[in-house]
């Protein structure tokens, strides 16, 4: 430390002659010990400054333009090299030394800013350097592109520094910006050259046939065969899927846009409530807007246009193709982070229709709340094509109902929506029919008494409500409606388990309600309870109404109990009518469930044995 530090003094001691010795600052740099390192990179950014600062301030001699130019020259080339190496550093293997190489790039941005002031020397005593914006551009690329990302890296970024200046806030968005323009010009280039693209980003994951007019605008970016970004990108061995996993990773750190102020008042009124509220707004704090290197440009220059960036940010990257790991973050992150500081949420219909239309049925299942949305709040697609539209998204809907989705771990959130999208004015009554049908189909494939008793009362609740198109189903006589058993009775059946929506619409004539004969019989006593609601008319205003949400907390230990107590209700009324109360069957009598029963006494007895004699100490 103490040779570091008496070669800083002697160079800034010395003339322009003592700028050759520069490079003793970079043998420290190749030191395994970061402090040393860093107090090397520190120092040289110092003797750097100071002779920026001698050399324009000092005044100009005659006939020496061309000598004075030639050391500018040499000032601003050793400027760059020096970013180069911090640059270089924050690629490295080693996340400390990311970190110091970070704080390192922006101490020295803002003193480059700072050495502005120096501008009224003469053009041949000017010392040119990079703005600020292209220091941020070439810091950020490197990240992107290096072999060695760290979240540590990213973190103090984003936080420290991004979070803090609205300049550094604005390139910082604007450059992710490209980024994810580049890598869409990318994968346009891939595909019109046939080249094909990586596993995860196919085109598999989107739907086949998306409604015209459901996409953000098209932005029209001119771009040539050899985009940097790209050819960085490519140099370096990075994957689109690497490459979109770290985009995402330092947009959804961007600090969310301010609201803008509303509109002067037009009228006397309007006026006086506007003042009132303006009163009010000023006891709340302002919040305090810092930028690291002013170059001129106003603060409000980058606040008012933060919001559009931040917006166009994320649209831009989610118009690329998302691959299928990242969609379950992303669907989490968009409603509450990215919806509300979008001007027309219309323009993310595009990803969620893609995510929709997803492989993956719990990508499916996230994405429909979003999309119910646009849906229902923002009239997604043109009035005339809305039931195109609709149309589309209820096919989707029916090949979810499989007893797979209700296995996910966010079955409930999936329930809930689907009520909601079946109970909408946007379901054509047509479609009722087979969505009742098909509810009663899953209700027998599955054995949570919840979940089947949650179906059943959608299809109760959807046959109500459009009993005029369902009603021939609970009294068209079949051979499947008979008291044959389920497996007879499926494979009687003309309905298609497996068909899509449009097929299922041409089968539902030639079948009933045969499933409620099944769950009839079913051993829980309140889904065969429920099954015969079915039996009885249900058409009329006052008629029993079911609502789904209450079947969802419906769990084996919550139906158990409540089978306890409808079998004591009953043994205490057949009691005081004086009569005994009948048992189903002597353990006994029954060859099967006498050898289980013994089996499971003989068993209990042995784990007593052996727990006593641990216990004992034998």
């Amino acid at each position: 430390m103490q040779k570091l530090r008496s070669l800083e003094r002697r160079l800034t001691a010395a003339g322009p002659e003592g700028l050759n010795d520069l490079q003793q600052f970079y043998s420290f740099c190749e030191s395994s010990n970061l402090e040393i390192v860093a107090e090397a990179l520190q120092g040289l950014g110092r003797t750097l400054a100071h002779h920026r600062r001698v050399f324009q301030t000092s005044p100009a001699v005659s006939g020496e333009e061309e000598k004075e130019k030639a050391v500018g020259a040499f000032l601003a080339q050793h400027t760059d090299a020096f970013h180069s190496t911090l640059v270089e550093l924050a690629s490295s293997s080693k996340s400390r030394a990311q970190v110091c190489a970070i704080r390192l790039v922006f101490f020295v941005i803002r003193g480059e800013a700072e050495e502005a002031k120096y501008s009224n020397a003469a053009p041949h005593k000017m010392v040119t350097l990079s703005p600020p914006n292209r220091r941020v551009t070439e810091l950020l690329s490197a990240l992107l592109v290096s072999e060695h990302w760290s979240t540590a890296a990213t973190t103090c970024l984003m936080e420290e520094f991004v979070e803090r200046y609205v300049d550094l806030r604005h390139y910082v968005a604007e450059h992710l910006k490209g980024c994810a323009e580049s890598l869409c010009f990318a994968d346009a280039a891939k595909s019109s050259s046939g080249t094909a693209t990586a596993p995860s980003a196919r085109a598999e994951d989107e739907v086949d046939e998306q409604p015209d007019k459901l996409t953000a605008p098209k932005r029209h970016t001119k771009r040539t065969r050899n985009d940097p970004f790209v050819a960085l990108m490519q140099e370096k061995g990075r994957s689109a899927d690497e490459i979109f996993a770290r985009l995402l990773s330092l947009i959804k750190l961007l600090p969310a846009p301010e609201p803008q102020p509303k509109a002067a008042p037009t009228s006397a009124a309007a006026a006086t409530n506007s003042l009132f509220a303006s009163l009010e707004e000023d006891a709340a704090p302002i919040a305090q807007h810092e930028v690291l290197a002013p170059m001129g440009m106003p603060t409000s220059f980058f606040t008012k246009n933060y919001s559009r960036l931040f917006q166009d940010t994320w649209l831009q990257l989610l118009s690329l193709r998302v691959p299928l790991e990242h969609y379950t973050p992303l669907l989490q992150l968009v409603p509450n982070q990215v919806m509300p500081h979008i001007t027309s949420p219309l323009m993310l219909a595009d990803f969620y229709l893609r995510a929709f239309g997803s492989v993956s049925a719990e990508v499916s299942v996230l994405s429909l709340s979003g999309l119910l949305v646009l849906l229902t709040q923002h009239g997604l697609a043109d009035p005339e094509a809305l039931s195109t539209s609709s149309n589309k998204f209820y096919v989707k809907l029916y090949t979810l109902m499989k007893a797979s989705t209700f296995e996910l771990k966010r079955r409930a959130r999936f329930q809930r929506l689907l009520v909601a999208s079946l109970f909408s004015g946007l379901l054509p009554a047509r479609f009722a029919a087979v969505f009742s049908k098909r509810a009663l189909q899953v209700a027998l494939e599955i054995s949570e008494p919840s979940t089947i008793m949650w179906l059943m009362s959608v299809a109760y609740s959807l046959i109500q409500k459009h009993h005029s198109h369902c009603k021939q189903l609970l009294s068209r006589p079949t051979a499947a409606s008979t008291n044959l058993e389920p497996d007879e009775a499926r494979s009687t059946d003309s309905f298609d388990p497996n068909a899509g929506l449009d097929d299922a619409l041409n089968l539902i004539g030639g079948t009933s309600l045969w499933e409620l004969q099944v769950l009839r019989r079913h051993h829980i006593a309140g889904i065969a309870t429920l099954a015969s609601a079915f039996m009885k008319p249900f058409f009329k205003p006052s008629s029993k109404k079911l609502e789904p949400e209450s079947f969802l907390d419906q769990s084996f230990q919550k139906v158990f109990l409540q089978a306890l107590k409808k079998g004591q209700r009953q043994a205490t009324k057949i009691q005081a009518a004086g009569d005994s109360v009948p048992v189903n069957f002597r353990v006994e009598d029954d060859e099967v469930a006498s050898k289980v029963f013994g089996w499971a006494a003989a068993l209990s007895t042995s784990e007593r044995q052996v727990t006593t004699q641990k216990s004992s100490g034998l």
